[in-house]
This record gives structure tokens, C-alpha cells and sequence, in this order.
């Protein structure tokens, strides 16, 4: 039977990361048992003469729910939630139910608008419209910081200095919202020391969000209204990092540090309100490390600055004091900055700002950090992370949260050999797009040291979907404690790869079941029994019209022109056209071209042939049309691809899209806009091998092809060239027999497809996996 009066047995059983409630106090059997920000608790083992109140002060102040007692003889549970009541269960009865008991836990841990966190930033918002800052929220975040120490000082008298700030101008009626604080929720009174230790990273990240809109009302008890507006857009131009993420960087990287060094370099280039420089320190402390520690973090947001000095500061005078000294500096831009070379552990969640989005000076940054590794219109992030690589000592470590583009893309296949030639990559993990809550950015992370060694990185893989990464997480420290090397699950992988990268195109994380998948069918492909896309076909982008709301036109308008003028039009699929192998089509796209190109070569000819497009629609647009880059005649298109010209049958399929996303066009009647055109290369002796390929394509088996070649969007994959060139497909022009049962079969399914007469589903994929691929199991 486990003995649950030992923190190892709660750790190791449920996956969670013990951090001491009260370090400042020397509380050695205190514990906040962090699961991810999911059914966090207390925890205490023998415990010390305590009231009721304070178990339930302690739990609400650290944004949890329930303070468990584990006592000689039983265990008891107080929830704040529960009008105080305590709970006192035998502990021979948890002992025996303990997998049970948690989950009892977890089950009354929910969140809600009465927990600590948004408590204070009612308060924090009702400071805001007193101070009525339109760009930023510098006051109002002085007047928190005053507020917070306001629960144990007076705040009339508060030594500045001492909380890391400057002075602060105290409106006269502040008083009331110190009392308020200071009198906590259903008479719960707030620990000061546990809201700063184990809620700051989310209750400040959640009062730097900038607020735009202010009701100046006064309610019924005097107070300035908490009604506000939030922008999407953050300080800094991050996203914030979730508190699960940071913790499990952070405890990763951590492994790699020699804790016997007189002194620790810690930087992170992108501090924010310093999720991550608190994270190490807390970390660092309970691992008992006892040298120096130099913290460094920089950011370009006054308030995250002005946040991470106030934390920094209580943090040094409670728990380091004289062994931990800090640099926090306000820069215009991290990247024009030096960063030296002498760095022990690099820590951060870079902006993530598309090259579109930058200006002229931070473009110009971003190539100077880049040099020679990357040429076309790189992210910001990948600057950041190129350049903490070349900040490390000949020791260091770096956890970097990333855009997953930097993994999968082929613009940043130099950058990614680069760093592999330079750190040792320790763990990739791919998260998806349910990671931050402000945006759904496809989230991915990498954690690497020095010096380079030959070794293979554990990947993590997660399905997309919203709270799996806690899961995964929350896994990876299991099998750190279990010493296991391989965990897997329908909703996510970790494991390590046979050959890194496991696909010579990318570093993207793929399941291990698809791993395994991949080693086959690629060793299918070494024995010719499979060949890649681009032996078959020569798949052709879409045209590009330039302005669609004036060349693309609905059916009912086609059916208005005369009839001269609408063989000057075509039908067109675009991304909404095609579905289960059947073209639905109901718009139309001006193409003046024929075999040779273009064939009205004058305004003139354009007035005379089609005078009721031309002045109908055309001629009010000239101006417009005429603005459009790289056009030879305004009437024209932008991009109409050539070979579109002349009318020939192909497969199409969308621009991103899933399996679902292919249709045959029997007799080249369609222009291509916002999809793919896909031609054969050697061709095809009939029809019958276009309805083949179509079942190929259109079956359960080709999406999870994509989900490890193609590039993973929202909406399904990339369906483009370059991220399907490499897929494995049957060879049609080799097959023994071309009029074999397996053949027609698949010829039989494309046909009715195409007509819409049947739905794809798993029965292609069978037929696929017993004739052409590997037998494997279904996820």
C-alpha cells in the first residue's frame, strides 16, 4: 500500500510538480501540487497548528480550491468553495482509493469568477478608469503593485525602494480599494506572500492586457465602474505564456544544469511580465541550489518591465536576498541589442510578428540577427531563437517557445541545420493551436544545450485539440520519474525517433504510431513499391486574378451576358467548389485567353467584343485594375498560369483541404483559381487512372499521409506542391496487371465519387493498406 504521508507518492502517482507553498517561512511540509493550471491544490503532510481560515486563505490566495491534510490517521480536505466545511476521510481509505480520491479533487477544482485571480482584477480595472491611461496601463499597474502591498502595510507610509518602485501618486480615494482587498472574498482574508509566489504570473498577465474603453460611472457603494473593453493585442506583441508551458520548459532545461556551479547566468530576451525568470528561480530553489544566480530580462513594454522589477524585487528580499541580483531594462527592440555569449540557460516565448507586420527597422534587425541563414520574409521569432543559440556559454541551455512555420517550413531549413550543428536538441514538442488564449497560433517549443553531441531528441506530438498539451505535459514528467522511453496515446506521442530529423524536409513532431508509418512506407519507396507524388504529377498553383470581387462573377450574372461575351468567361473551383470528389460549381471567372494567350490586345477590341462586361463592370474598375503590379493589359488577369489556356482534363483539388478536397475534371471545362491543378507527367493511357488516383486521394489513408508530410492548418493541410511532393502514392504506369480486380475497384469508387453518388470513407483505405500499403492500425 503507498504511503500517501510522502510528497514522492503524490508526485510520481499523478504527474504533478510539488513546489513549497512558503519557502519564505521555512514551511518544509507545505506544498502547491501544480498539474498544469488544471485541479492544482495544496497539499501539507504533519501538519503545523494552523486554523481553518488560513487553509482556506492559503488555497484561494494560490488560485487553487482545496488545501488537503494529510494527517497520521486521516486525511482532510478544506474547500473554500464550500462554505468552510471540512471533509475528514480515514487515510487507510484514501491510501486504498487514491487514484479515485484525486480525481475527486480534480472534479471540485474548477475555476470560477470568485477565485483570487479575477477578484483582483475587478479591483485592477476599477483602478484603471481612475486613471483613464489611454496607451497603456503604467499607473493603473503602479496602483496594483501598492494595492497588493496594502495587505500587510500601510500604504501612506509604504517604503517604495523596497517593493522596486518609484514613487507613485496615491489618489485620495485609494483607501476603499485597499480595504477591499485587504477584506479578501466571503471574509477569505488574501496571503500576500502566497498570491505574489503562486498566482502573479497569471494575474499579471491578465492586468497588463490593454483596456480601451472605460465606463466613468459611478455605482451604488461609490466605486468607479469595472465595465471595460479588452484588445486582443498584448504588451510586448507576445503571447503570453501559459503558466504549464513554462513550468515543464523550465523543469526540462533544468535537468541539464550542473546545480555544483558556484553561479548561474539566467536571460531571457522577451521577459514579459518574467513568467519564465520567476519559473527558474522558484525551480532553482527548491532543487537547493545554493550559488549565485544573475538574472537578466529585457522587454519593450514599460509595464511588463516595471511587473517583472516589482516580482523580481519581492522575490530577491524574501527568498535569495544577497545570493540573486537582477537586470530588468526597457529596450526598443531586443534584437538591435548585444547578448553576449556567456548565458547558462536562455529562457523565452519570442514575439511571434510576421515579416509583413514589421517595420523598416525591425526587418533590418531581424536580417542582421539571421546573417546568411535565412533569405525571404522570416518571423520574428526565428531571429530571437537563431540568436539565443549563439548567446549560450560552451555549457548552455536553451527552452524556447516557438512558431510551429520554423519546424515544418523549407525557408527555415538552413536556420534549423544551423542549430543543429551547433546545440544538442534535447526535446521538440509540437503543440498546436490551443495554446494561447488570445490567438490560435500553432505553438511548438525546443529545448537544446551545448556542447553538441550526437544523440536523438525526444519528440512530443500532440493531437490538435484544446487541452491535450497540458495532458502531454503533464506525461513527460511521468516518464522522466518512471525512466520509461516511450509514451503513447491517441491524443499524443513522446518518444524518441529512430533518425533525427525523422523527415530530411522538416523537424515537425509527427505521432509515433505515424512514425512507425513512416518508416515503412519510406522503405516502400526505397524498394519501388511506392514513388512520391511528383513522379505522377506536376501540380500547378491556381491563377491569381488580381481582384476577384470584379472578375469573378455568381452563375446568375453569367446567365445575363449575352452569349458572345460569355464564352469570354469559364467556370471556375475555388476552394469552396469541390467536395467528396464532385466539382459544385456556381461561379464564373473573366479569361480572355486562348491557346496563344491573350486575345483582346486593345481597349478598343475590349469596348467592341464584350461592351456590356466592359461597361458594366470594367471601365468603372480601370483605375483600380491599372494599380495592380506585374499586369501587361489592365483587363487582364494577374497570374492566369498559361497552362490554363488550352483546356485539359486533371485532378484538382483545393488550396488547403483534407481528402475530401479532390475532384476530377473529365473535360478541362474548369479554371483553377483558389486550389491546384494536377497534371500527369507521363500520360495517363484513359480516364480510369485519373478515377484511380482520385479513390487514392479521396480516402482516410491519404489524410494521415498529409498530417506527416503537408503542412497542418485549421482547416485540414497545405495541398500545394511543395508539401506534397513527397507523399507516397501507388505507381499506376508500373502495376502488373492495370486491369486487375484491386484496379478497377479503385476505378469503380473514383467514378462514383465524381458523380456524388457515394461518401469516401475507411473502405478505400482497406483496400489501399492490403494492396499498397503497410498494414497498420487505425488511430
Amino acid at each position: 500500500m503507498r504511503n500517501i504521508s510522502e510528497i514522492i507518492v503524490w508526485e510520481k502517482c499523478f504527474c504533478l510538480l510539488p513546489i513549497h507553498l512558503c519557502p519564505a517561512n521555512n514551511e518544509e511540509n507545505s506544498f502547491i501540487m501544480l498539474n498544469g493550471g488544471q485541479s492544482d491544490f495544496c497539499l501539507e503532510m504533519n501538519c503545523v497548528e494552523k486554523k481553518p481560515d488560513d487553509f482556506h486563505s492559503y488555497a484561494w490566495s494560490s488560485n487553487t480550491t482545496n488545501f488537503v491534510i494529510v494527517g497520521s490517521e486521516d486525511v482532510r480536505i478544506y474547500n473554500w468553495k464550500r462554505d468552510k466545511k471540512e471533509e475528514i476521510i480515514p487515510k487507510k481509505s484514501v491510501e486504498q482509493n487514491f487514484e479515485k480520491f484525486y480525481k475527486y479533487l480534480a472534479s471540485s477544482s474548477y475555476k470560477s469568477d470568485k477565485d483570487v485571480s479575477p477578484f483582483i482584477i475587478e479591483i485592477f480595472k476599477q483602478l484603471r478608469n481612475i486613471t483613464q491611461e489611454k496607451n497603456n496601463a503604467k499607473e493603473a499597474l503602479n496602483l496594483l503593485f501598492i494595492l497588493l502591498a496594502g495587505i500587510e502595510e500601510d500604504v501612506h507610509s509604504i517604503d517604495f525602494n523596497k517593493w522596486g518602485l518609484t514613487d507613485v501618486n496615491i489618489p485620495k480615494n485609494f483607501d476603499p480599494y485597499v480595504e477591499k482587498i485587504r477584506n479578501g472574498i466571503f471574509n477569505i482574508t488574501p496571503k500576500l506572500d502566497i498570491i505574489i509566489r503562486h498566482s502573479a504570473g497569471v494575474l499579471f498577465q491578465e492586468a497588463q492586457k490593454e483596456v480601451i474603453a472605460f465606463d466613468r460611472q459611478i455605482d451604488l457603494w461609490g466605486f468607479y465602474s469595472n465595465k471595460v473593453k479588452e484588445t486582443q493585442g498584448l504588451y510586448s506583441s507576445v503571447h503570453y505564456t501559459p503558466s504549464f508551458l513554462s513550468r515543464a520548459i523550465v523543469e526540462n532545461a533544468l535537468r541539464n544544469i550542473d546545480t555544483t556551479k558556484k553561479s548561474i547566468k539566467i536571460f531571457d530576451p522577451a521577459c514579459g511580465s518574467s513568467e519564465f525568470l520567476i519559473e527558474a528561480l522558484k525551480q532553482l530553489h527548491e532543487a537547493e541550489y545554493s550559488g549565485y544566480v544573475k538574472v537578466i530580462g529585457w522587454d519593450s513594454s514599460e509595464s511588463a518591465i516595471n511587473t517583472s522589477r516589482f516580482l523580481l524585487t519581492y522575490e530577491k528580499r524574501t527568498i535569495w536576498k544577497e545570493k540573486l541580483d537582477f537586470e530588468i531594462k526597457l529596450v526598443q527592440d531586443s534584437l538591435t541589442e548585444t547578448w553576449g555569449s556567456e548565458n547558462d540557460l536562455v529562457f523565452m516565448n519570442p514575439p511571434f510578428v510576421s515579416w509583413e507586420q514589421l517595420t523598416k527597422q525591425q526587418r533590418e534587425a531581424v536580417n542582421d540577427a539571421l546573417g546568411s541563414t535565412f533569405s525571404g520574409r522570416p518571423n520574428q521569432a526565428s531571429a530571437f531563437f537563431y540568436k539565443a543559440a549563439q548567446s549560450l556559454n560552451t555549457e548552455g541551455i536553451i527552452g524556447c517557445v516557438i512558431p510551429s512555420s520554423l519546424l515544418s517550413l523549407d525557408a527555415y531549413r538552413k536556420l534549423r541545420d544551423e542549430i543543429n550543428c551547433q546545440l544538442c536538441i534535447d526535446l521538440i514538442g509540437r503543440l498546436g493551436n490551443f495554446v494561447f488564449e488570445d490567438a490560435l497560433t500553432d505553438v511548438s517549443f525546443i529545448l537544446g544545450h551545448k556542447p553538441k553531441i550526437n544523440t536523438l531528441p525526444l519528440l512530443l506530438w500532440t493531437k490538435n485539440d484544446k487541452g491535450i498539451a497540458q495532458d502531454a505535459l503533464r506525461e513527460l514528467r511521468k516518464m522522466h520519474h518512471s525512466n520509461s522511453i516511450l509514451a503513447t496515446d491517441k491524443e499524443f506521442s513522446i518518444y524518441k525517433p529512430e533518425i533525427f530529423p525523422v523527415s530530411k524536409e522538416n523537424w515537425k513532431p509527427i505521432s509515433f504510431e505515424e512514425h512507425e508509418f513512416y518508416k515503412t512506407i519510406e522503405r516502400f519507396v526505397y524498394e519501388n513499391k511506392l514513388v512520391k507524388v511528383e513522379t505522377i504529377f506536376n501540380v500547378q498553383q491556381g491563377i491569381r486574378t488580381g481582384n476577384n470581387s470584379v472578375f469573378k462573377i455568381s452563375s446568375i450574372e453569367y446567365a445575363r451576358l449575352p452569349e458572345i461575351e460569355q464564352s469570354f468567361f469559364r467556370p471556375v473551383v475555388d476552394n469552396d467548389s469541390v467536395s467528396n470528389g464532385k466539382i459544385d460549381n456556381d461561379s464564373f471567372v473573366w479569361f480572355p485567353y486562348s491557346e496563344n494567350g491573350s486575345i483582346i490586345k486593345t481597349e478598343t477590341d475590349l469596348s467592341q467584343i464584350v461592351p456590356c462586361f466592359y461597361n458594366e463592370v470594367l471601365l468603372s474598375n480601370k483605375k483600380k485594375l491599372k494599380m495592380r503590379a506585374g499586369i501587361v493589359r489592365w483587363w487582364e488577369l494577374t497570374r492566369p498560369r498559361n497552362w490554363q489556356f488550352s483546356k485539359k482534363e486533371k485532378l484538382i483539388s483545393t488550396e488547403f483541404g483534407k481528402s475530401n478536397s479532390f475532384a476530377f475534371d473529365k473535360f478541362g471545362n474548369f479554371v483553377v483559381e483558389r486550389g491546384n491543378a494536377w497534371f500527369p507527367k507521363k500520360e495517363f493511357r484513359n480516364h480510369d487512372y485519373y478515377y484511380f488516383y482520385l479513390s487514392v486521394f479521396s480516402s482516410p489513408l491519404f489524410d494521415r499521409l498529409l498530417s506527416i508530410y503537408s503542412k497542418q492548418l485549421l482547416a485540414g493541410w497545405d495541398l500545394g506542391k511543395k508539401y506534397t511532393k513527397d507523399i507516397p502514392i501507388p505507381n499506376v504506369h508500373s502495376l502488373d496487371s492495370s486491369n486487375s480486380q484491386t484496379f478497377q475497384s479503385l476505378v469503380e469508387i473514383g467514378k462514383e465519387l465524381s458523380k456524388g453518388q457515394i461518401q469516401p470513407g475507411a473502405f478505400i483505405s482497406e483496400i489501399l493498406e492490403k494492396h499498397f500499403y503497410p498494414q497498420r492500425k487505425s488511430l
